[in-house]
C-alpha cells in the first residue's frame, strides 16, 4: 500500500462507517453535520478527506481492500499461501466485511460499483491486489506469465465483482453455493497459472529445433516423408 497513512485511513473509515449507518437509517439520505457529530469532528473537517457525500459512500468499498491488507499483515506465513489460498482468503474475508453492512451493500453495490460509468477506487484497488498476488507468486509457470497484463487483471477484477453480486443474491444456507463457487474458481485459476505443460512443450520444440538435422535423418518416418517429397 503506497503512501498509506494508518491514522488518515482510520479517520476516513470512521467517517464512512458513520455515514453508511446514517444512509440506511435515513432512507438513503444523511447530513454531513450528523456524520461529523458521530465521529466527534467539525463538519468542515469532513471535506478535508472527501469532496462530497457520494465519495464517502464509495470509500466504504475501497476501504475493504485496505482493511484486508491490514489483516494479512498480521498473518506471518501469508507469503507462503498458494494462489488459490490467497484469492479465496480475500474473497471470504471481503464477504465477511460486506456482511457487516449488508443492508447498505444490497442498496448501493449495483448503483455505486456495477453501474459506475468510470472505474471506481474499489475496482482499482481490487485490480492492484490481484496484480500483487500474481506477480509476487514464484510458482507461476513461465508460459502463464504471458497473460499477465492489464486485460487479464481487468478480467479477474470483473469476475470478483460478479462473485460479490452472486453472494448478495445467494439464498443457499450460509451462502454455501458462493463458498463452493469460490473454491472451484480459485482452484481452476491456480491450475492454469501453475501448470507447466506449455513450458515443457516449448522446451521440447526448442530441443527438436536445435537438433533438427539429427531428427530428420535418423527418425524412420521422417526419412520416409522426406524421400517421398524428394521423389515428387
Amino acid at each position: 500500500m503506497e503512501h498509506f497513512d494508518p491514522e488518515t485511513f482510520e479517520l476516513k473509515f470512521q467517517i464512512t462507517d458513520a455515514a453508511t449507518d446514517l444512509y440506511i437509517e435515513g432512507d438513503e439520505s444523511f447530513l454531513i453535520k450528523d456524520v461529523a457529530k458521530e465521529v466527534d469532528i467539525d463538519p468542515a473537517e469532513v471535506f478535508n478527506y472527501f469532496p462530497n457525500k457520494e465519495s464517502i459512500l464509495r470509500f466504504y468499498y475501497a476501504g475493504l481492500v485496505f482493511r484486508y491488507e491490514l489483516m494479512i499483515d498480521e498473518i506471518d506465513d501469508f507469503d507462503s499461501y498458494t494462489l488459490s489460498e490467497k484469492f479465496s482468503n480475500f474473497a471470504f474475508a471481503s464477504f465477511d466485511m460486506l456482511s457487516e453492512k449488508q443492508a447498505f451493500v444490497e442498496g448501493t453495490f449495483d448503483k455505486l460499483i456495477m453501474r459506475s460509468f468510470a472505474n471506481t477506487d474499489f475496482e482499482e484497488e481490487i485490480e492492484r491486489l490481484i496484480k500483487q498476488f500474481l506477480e509476487e507468486d514464484q510458482r507461476l509457470s513461465m508460459s502463464s506469465t504471458v497473460v499477465l497484463n492489464s486485460y487479464f487483471y481487468t478480467f479477474l477484477r470483473w469476475q470478483y465483482l460478479e462473485l460479490v453480486h452472486f453472494w448478495l443474491n445467494d439464498s443457499s444456507e450460509d451462502k454455501e453455493l458462493t463458498m463452493e463457487l469460490v473454491d472451484k474458481l480459485t482452484g481452476v485459476l491456480q491450475e492454469l497459472m501453475y501448470n507447466a505443460i506449455l513450458d515443457k512443450g516449448f522446451d521440447l520444440a526448442k530441443f527438436i529445433a536445435s537438433n533438427r538435422k539429427t531428427f530428420f535423418t535418423n527418425i524412420p518416418i521422417v526419412k520416409q516423408i522426406c524421400s517421398k517429397i524428394e521423389i515428387r
